[in-house]
């Protein structure tokens, strides 16, 4: 697979949520089934060239093919299929409607490891910055079966037995993306640190003391290493934090781990809620978002100080991240940032929206950024 340059000037942060905004209400608007999104992570987004040159893609877009952002940055979507569906590819990808920005159709790709993959594509074209390139988002998505006219109780039946297949293969394709996840690292480590182990025992026979402590010193780093991927690696499945302390003291517990690691950050929050207000199915949400927010803010905001808070009114859940850096309407997104940062904050936007709420994101008068998000209760 060849590789593209992407396109110079990058696209601007304002206008990938614009797009991902855009994008996720046309969806709705083509039925419910279209919220649902392809990894248990969150929604699969990519952004590309008009030639179909991927800018960047997301960790849950890159694990759906079996690949990793970095490693599908400038191919093009057409190299990511059989020879024989590259056609077909390229004239989807190229069917575009300067009258219709949003548009979705049906790709076949193939994975890493060769298997065919039958997906559905949002796509929105959205500006960059330069005006005779136009980048495009794109939302992929493993359709469900789609039935004839039926009476409403058989479309109800299908309808929940179609759910059904979706759970079940979102539930095997987390299956196998841990099982590589445990096997290509963990699995790899352990084999190490056995090695290691082994040798350090041999020297140690041979009266090569000094040698053996070598090794060893070795492998408890390799076993401390091991130990903080397992932590991840669960992490990404549920925050442990929030199973053992509740959601208020998880962000509270996961907002001074950052000031540690930041020593010129101060981070603020303020919860006026009680975990037992907070519905369950927004608590890992909730979490995320905050998460997502500060290591952003950690990475690209040059802030001092970022506020947090959680509040609710009688009627809805409300949560709120402000910095004080220059805020991110002041520079446009380089294709390395695209993934970390672009791509991290319209998959929490996704997410929001997913469930009901709305996501808001804005550049303050006096500086600094502010991301929002507001739930119905």
């Amino acid at each position: 697979m060849d590789a593209i340059t992407p396109p110079e000037p990058p696209m601007r942060l304002r206008d990938l949520i614009d797009a991902m905004r855009k994008l996720g209400k046309a969806m709705r608007d083509t039925g419910p089934q279209a919220a649902h999104v392809s990894d248990a992570r969150g929604a699969a987004l990519a952004v590309t060239t008009s030639e179909g040159a991927i800018v960047s893609m997301n960790r849950s877009a890159a694990a759906l093919l079996g690949y990793t952002g970095a490693e599908l940055a400038g191919k093009r979507l057409a190299d990511i299929a059989h020879e024989e569906d590259r056609t077909d590819v390229e004239r989807q990808l190229y069917a575009v409607d300067a009258n219709e920005p949003f548009r979705s159709f049906d790709v076949t790709l193939a994975g890493r490891t060769g298997h065919r993959m039958h997906l559905h594509v949002y796509q929105q074209t959205f500006a960059s910055g330069d005006a005779d390139a136009p980048l495009r988002l794109l939302l992929f998505v493993e359709p469900l079966p789609a039935y004839g006219e039926t009476t409403p109780h058989e479309a109800a039946q299908k309808d929940a037995y179609s759910r059904s297949i979706w759970l079940t293969r979102g539930q095997q394709r987390e299956r196998e993306r841990l099982a590589a996840e445990l096997h290509d690292g963990m699995g790899q480590a352990l084999t190490l640190i056995k090695l290691m182990v082994e040798d350090a025992r041999m020297r140690l026979r041979r009266g090569q003391a000094d040698d053996a402590a070598q090794l060893l010193d070795a492998a408890v780093l390799q076993i401390r290493d091991s130990i903080g991927e397992m932590r991840q690696i669960c992490g990404e499945l549920r925050p442990l934090a929030l199973e053992r302390l509740g959601l208020p003291a998880a962000l509270s517990t996961l907002c001074r781990r950052v000031e540690q690691s930041v020593e010129t950050l101060r981070v603020v929050l303020s919860c006026d809620v009680e975990d037992s207000e907070i519905p369950e199915h927004l608590k890992a949400d909730i979490f995320r978002i905050v998460q997502e927010a500060l290591n952003n803010v950690v990475k690209h905001a040059a802030a001092s100080e970022i506020r947090i808070e959680l509040q609710r009114d009688a009627a809805h859940l409300l949560l709120s991240i402000r910095d004080d850096g220059p805020g991110y309407d002041k520079h446009p997104l380089r294709p390395d940032d695209a993934s970390s940062n672009g791509l991290g904050l319209i998959g929490m936007q996704h997410r929001v929206e997913a469930q009901g709420g709305a996501f808001t994101m804005n550049a303050c008068d006096d500086g600094g950024t502010e991301v929002s998000a507001r739930w119905r209760l």
